[in-house]
Parts: structure tokens; C-alpha cells; sequence
């Protein structure tokens, strides 16, 4: 499903390793994001392609279409089955982005527990997770529209993932997170979706503690392993 992020290195370290080849239109920060709880809802620095260039900008982490009438249970991840056909992202699926983060969590019913266990699942290599995204935003030089943002994109989980959560975020390497937020077309884009995501077994898991399930902790501590446990 994917509810919870951490955006923790610098904008530069992202950028660098997804050594993306182009102009970037507002220099990049070299201060350490540190940002360990991220919910949806939040801004969160998001990267896309505009004429001009590349743009890093905090965007919200929710969308919906103006013309919905009710609100929806999960407004923050679109399903990697729909949204390249569904009308109900049609306006936003040619809007792609990529959210650079080191990791995300999910929450595992425990057997005998009114409490779920918090995971926190990153790269066996630690680098980067480039997550595909698709949204709606507003100019550079304009004001924020009320209806802006994105989601992230998510697919089915499979192997020991499945412990965890039956939903994981689409994850691309650098390479192919590149091409997502180049000019392919819309049906490429929507072959990447299902032929480019990194596999179950590129990831690593272990529980963490109860702590992150408030959006307002904050901190490394949140990341730490409760045991040596894990995937």
C-alpha cells in the first residue's frame, strides 16, 4: 500500500545517483532532508520534467479530480492495474514525476495483538528508491491550485513481501527512472510500470517501533531495528 515514506538524504545525493542528465531549474540543496515519517497528505520534494528543465518542488502527497463527488479511502497511491486506463486518472496519467525516498513502511497484523507491527523496508544496497508518480501542478510562477498532487504508483507484492503487505510501491532503478520522466510515450510509460520494477528480493525488511505509526515522531531512531530479525 505504501502510507508512510522517509525522505532523509539531500537533494544533490538523489540527484546524483540518479545522475540525471539536464538542466535543473533551482539549484539543488546540499543539506540532508532528515525527513523520517513522511504521511500522506504532507508535502514532500517531488521531481519532474518541464520544458525549461527539471524541477524539485514540494508537492502534496494526495489527488483527487475536481469533478469527484465523495471522497475516497486512499487518495495518495493510484494502482499500477489502473491508472494507465482508468478514466478516473485520465487527466493526470501524461503528468509523470518520480519521488526519490530511502525507504517506506507498512504495517503487519500480529497475531494476538490489537496492534499491527511496523515494517520499514528499504534497498538491500541502501541506494535510492526512485517511485513513479503521476499528478496535477501548477506552474512554477503560479500559486498552488487547491486540487494539486500526486500519487505515488503501487502494485501487487509478492514473495516474503507478502508477510508484510499485499500492496508495495512501484520501485525503478535509475536507469529506468530516467526514461519515466523522459518523453516516452504513454503506452512505453505504461509497459515500464510492469516490466522495469525492481523485484521483491532488491529489497530488505525488518520491524521497527511502534513510534512511527504517529505522523508527528520524527528522527532516525524511527528507522532502527527492533531486532536483528529481517528478510
Amino acid at each position: 500500500m505504501c502510507g508512510r515514506l522517509a525522505q532523509i538524504r539531500a537533494e544533490q545525493k538523489y540527484l546524483a545517483s540518479l545522475a540525471i542528465q539536464g538542466q535543473l531549474l533551482l539549484p539543488p540543496s546540499a543539506e540532508p532532508i532528515n525527513r523520517y515519517n513522511v504521511a500522506p497528505h504532507s508535502r514532500i520534494g517531488l521531481l519532474r520534467r518541464m520544458a525549461q528543465g527539471y524541477l524539485w518542488a514540494p508537492e502534496r502527497w494526495r489527488w483527487l479530480p475536481a469533478w469527484a463527488e465523495k471522497p475516497v479511502r486512499n487518495d495518495f497511491n493510484a494502482t499500477r492495474e489502473k491508472v494507465a486506463t482508468s478514466p478516473f486518472y485520465r487527466q493526470v496519467w501524461p503528468h509523470r514525476a518520480l519521488l526519490c525516498v530511502d525507504g517506506w513502511y507498512e504495517w503487519c497484523p500480529v497475531e494476538g495483538q490489537k496492534t499491527k507491527q511496523p515494517y520499514y523496508i528499504r534497498r538491500q544496497d541502501s541506494e535510492p528508491l526512485f517511485l513513479p508518480a503521476v499528478g496535477q501542478f501548477s506552474e512554477p510562477d503560479q500559486e498552488p491550485k487547491p486540487d494539486d498532487g500526486f500519487r505515488i504508483i503501487t502494485a501487487d507484492s509478492e514473495g516474503g513481501m507478502l508477510d508484510v503487505h499485499d500492496r508495495r510501491p512501484v520501485v525503478f532503478d535509475a536507469v529506468s527512472a530516467r526514461t519515466w520522466i523522459s518523453d516516452i510515450s504513454l503506452d512505453e510509460a505504461g509497459h515500464m510500470l510492469h516490466e522495469q520494477a525492481l523485484p521483491v528480493d532488491a529489497f530488505h525488511w525488518y520491524a521497527v517501533g511502534r513510534e512511527v505509526g504517529n505522523y508527528r515522531n520524527e528522527g532516525a531512531s524511527l528507522i532502527e531495528p527492533l531486532t536483528s530479525a529481517s528478510s
